[in-house]
Order: structure tokens, then C-alpha cells, then sequence
């Protein structure tokens, strides 16, 4: 038996969405091939090559205090990445 899916994404800038489904919301940073997703209760990381349906994606935190601190850290690694890969 099948089931039905509800997913929304919302833009706020290049590197930046908030994501709206039937489970919550969430807010993903990152770019394709590089992506860090923070729900209320954890965080994924998912890394891959983009175009090709290709990618792994692994549980960072299970914890929601955590999460906030993992989401931290890797907003400032990706926004140096991005600093670094335009200059």
C-alpha cells in the first residue's frame, strides 16, 4: 500500500532553505554536493555528486541542545568554504 508525502522548500538566499513536510520543518544550509539539514530533534549531513542521484547521508546529532552547536560549527565551515571557493 502506498502513502502520501507532503513536501515544501523555501529559498532564503543561495545557500539557504527552510524545509516544510507532514513530520516539521527544517532548516538546510549548505550547496548541492554539500548539505547540513537541522530538525528540532537532530542533524544530517549529507555530501554527494550533483546530477547524479548519488549520495550518502549520516546523522550528525541525535540531540536537540547538540544540534545547535553542531548546526553552528558547520555554518561556519561552510561559509568559509564559500568565502574561499568566490575568491
Amino acid at each position: 500500500m502506498g502513502f502520501f508525502r507532503f513536501r515544501k522548500t523555501i529559498p532564503l538566499g543561495k545557500f539557504f532553505r527552510i524545509n516544510i513536510s507532514k513530520t516539521g520543518t527544517s532548516l538546510s544550509a549548505g550547496r548541492p554536493g554539500a548539505t547540513i539539514n537541522v530538525r528540532k530533534d537532530r542533524v544530517d549531513g549529507t555530501v554527494g555528486i550533483p546530477g547524479s542521484g548519488l549520495s550518502y547521508k549520516e546523522r550528525l546529532s541525535n540531540r536537540g541542545c547538540a544540534s545547535v552547536f553542531v548546526f553552528v560549527f558547520a555554518l561556519a565551515t561552510l561559509l568559509a568554504g564559500a568565502v574561499a571557493w568566490a575568491g
